[in-house]
């Protein structure tokens, strides 16, 4: 699809142009490095404040706790970061006008929406993955005990990034949806971490996609049944949503 191979290449130009990936980078790897520092020096910090008793409680983390913590991290501030890095993916084009040339040339509606998502869908899967490598690297080297291996580290990550191509379709239709990009990226953060909320009621958060957050952390037993009804759902939401935003392309005022 032409259409696709060059909306492809213009968004690779434009994220190096706009510092996208670089933002990204850092808002994703950087709680890799400082999650598991942080963590070794807060019983010294906190050692002079502290009664004895409650000292060994700080000073007893694992290389399990350490990795939860980071994963706690990742989904509340890497979420916010590629909600507001990437919150103008279709309105600021449209306010900007730039759709007005592309679609003169012939491009199609499927092959731009296509071009975006999945562009960035690998650009933040891509730095997962190393975010998630990094992490525990570190993490043996600072912390002992626990049952973290490299492969739970990559089960989880495969989540994550399941999860963040769920929250990308949801950030791609509703940037098709507003002209403000700010209302797109308050609206993802909100939905993001309210639905959350769900994973505390057992009988029904399997039929959420936060529930891949949830299972991700739950490093004993990761891959379980229970996963079926939340990829399947996950899987519906992005095709769905990327359908939605295909057809409201088509209906945008470009001029």
């Amino acid at each position: 699809m032409r259409s696709f191979r060059a909306y492809f290449k213009k968004e690779i130009l434009e994220s190096i142009r706009t510092n996208k990936y670089l933002i990204l980078f850092i808002g994703i790897i950087f709680w890799a490095l400082l999650d598991p520092l942080m963590l070794k020096l807060l019983p010294l910090f906190l050692k002079s404040y502290l009664p004895a008793d409650l000292s060994v409680l700080f000073s007893a983390f694992t290389r399990d706790t350490a990795f939860q913590t980071f994963l706690k991290d990742l989904f509340q501030f890497g979420t916010l970061f590629i909600a507001f890095t990437l919150m103008g993916l279709i309105s600021n084009e449209v306010h900007l006008k730039k759709l007005v040339f592309p679609y003169s040339r012939g491009a199609i509606p499927a092959g731009i929406v296509l071009a975006k998502y999945i562009h960035y869908t690998a650009t933040v899967s891509l730095f997962i993955l190393i975010a998630f490598l990094t992490n525990y690297f570190y993490i043996n080297q600072l912390f002992t005990e626990g049952i973290l291996s490299i492969g739970i580290v990559l089960k989880s990550s495969l989540l994550y990034i399941f999860y963040y191509s769920v929250l990308l379709s949801v950030l791609l239709y509703l940037s098709s949806l507003f002209k403000r990009s700010l209302i797109t990226g308050i609206a993802v953060l909100v939905l993001g971490y309210s639905l959350s909320i769900f994973n505390q009621f057992e009988t029904i958060r399997a039929y959420f996609p936060n529930y891949l957050l949830f299972k991700a952390a739950d490093i004993g037993n990761i891959f379980d049944n229970s996963l079926i009804p939340t990829i399947i759902i996950s899987f519906f939401i992005i095709i769905f949503l990327v359908f939605l935003a295909t057809l409201r392309m088509k209906k945008i005022d470009i001029a």
